[in-house]
């Protein structure tokens, strides 16, 4: 990790006494959740591998850092080779940079484990500090947020809803939504249809981990057959049976379907953990797969986890549902589902 310093002198009258402000910034993980806020989920691409534009205002976010004290450090962790734009009002905020190489030149750079340490590290060597202000971080922080209380600090967020920060705004002490600040206005709502732009994007972030798709529709249609499965056999000799079976019934539903659909589909329920071997060789289901419900929740459960789970914003259900069944009645099913199996990690942990 490489640590670049800009300095610069400015006249100023002298400080009053008041209380002392360490501010820390996820710098790139926050310029992406505002080109995010003005681009929708083209901002991604927006966002990565290029020259970047000037999208955070350091000014003001370091005058609400002032508003709680007098600013004894104020460090921005990245990959700065993209953030030439910000040069002058970094160097103007007096602000340590910290580069972190990224593992590839289009993903952002994965500073957490970095930052953590070093935020922790100055705080305990600096028992002055009151007030700590974290700028675009996530819920990956809260333990941060928590170990800084326990050293005596108010931590108070700074962050906007393109974050995946609904944890860290509750233990926050203070947290500020950045089109709040005077002068910062909200960007108009992106261009083009997001209700069609991001189910596109979860089917890439589903791709990305590993679950290659059919047109949702064709998946939908898919798991029904499978669950006829349930009613009229229950076993197969084969997956080559069994693919020639759903090809037989899906042709019938939807005229032009292909194999490689089918195969599509039948590998994503194998990753639901959906078959299981007999005794004397053949392909059966799980005993707990009852129902076209107990399918249809396995398929939803395999999504959250692979989608829903690496995003770095909050999930769109209704668009999550149109990603993965071609409509969105599904929504507040898939809402329902997430939530319990967040408490059941939780209590893993």
């Amino acid at each position: 990790m490489l640590t670049l310093r800009f300095t610069v002198t400015i006249a100023s009258s002298k400080l009053p006494m008041s209380d002392i402000v360490a501010v820390f910034w996820d710098f790139e993980h926050f310029h992406q959740a505002l080109m995010l806020d003005k681009h929708g989920h083209s901002g991604h691409k927006k966002a990565n591998g290029r020259l970047q534009p000037k999208m955070v205002n350091v000014e003001a976010v370091m005058d609400f850092a002032r508003s709680f004290g007098q600013v004894l450090t104020n460090e921005a962790f990245g990959n700065w080779h993209w953030m030439a734009r910000y040069q002058q009002p970094l160097a103007l905020e007096e602000t340590t940079l910290f580069h972190v190489f990224p593992e590839d030149q289009y993903t952002p750079a994965d500073v957490f484990p970095q930052m953590v340490a070093r935020v922790k590290r100055f705080i305990q060597d600096n028992e002055d500090v009151t007030n700590v202000v974290l700028v675009g971080m996530d819920d990956d922080c809260v333990q941060l947020v928590e170990d800084l209380k326990k050293l005596g600090c108010h931590v108070h967020g700074l962050g906007t809803d393109s974050l995946k920060d609904d944890v860290l705004r509750e233990v926050c002490d203070e947290f500020k939504d950045y089109y709040e600040l005077p002068g910062i206005k909200r960007p108009n709502a992106p261009s083009g249809s997001r209700s069609q732009d991001l189910p596109k994007f979860y089917l890439r972030v589903a791709a990305q981990q590993g679950v290659r798709m059919p047109p949702p529709k064709i998946m939908w249609i898919g798991i029904d057959i499978y669950a006829s499965f349930l009613r009229d056999f229950g076993q197969f000799h084969s997956f080559k049976e069994l693919d020639d079976e759903c090809y037989n019934q899906l042709s019938q539903d939807v005229p032009g379907a292909t194999m490689t659909e089918v195969k599509k589909i039948r590998q994503v329920l194998f990753k639901c953990y959906l078959f299981r071997p007999s005794e004397d060789g053949l392909i059966s289901f799980q005993e707990d797969i009852q129902t076209l419900a107990d399918i249809e929740d396995c398929y939803f459960e395999l999504m959250l986890k692979r989608i829903a789970n690496n995003l770095r914003e909050p999930t769109d259900y209704s668009a999550l549902s149109i990603a993965l069944t071609g409509a969105d009645e599904s929504a507040d099913r898939l809402k329902a589902l997430h939530e319990e199996l967040n408490s059941k990690l939780e209590e893993e942990q």
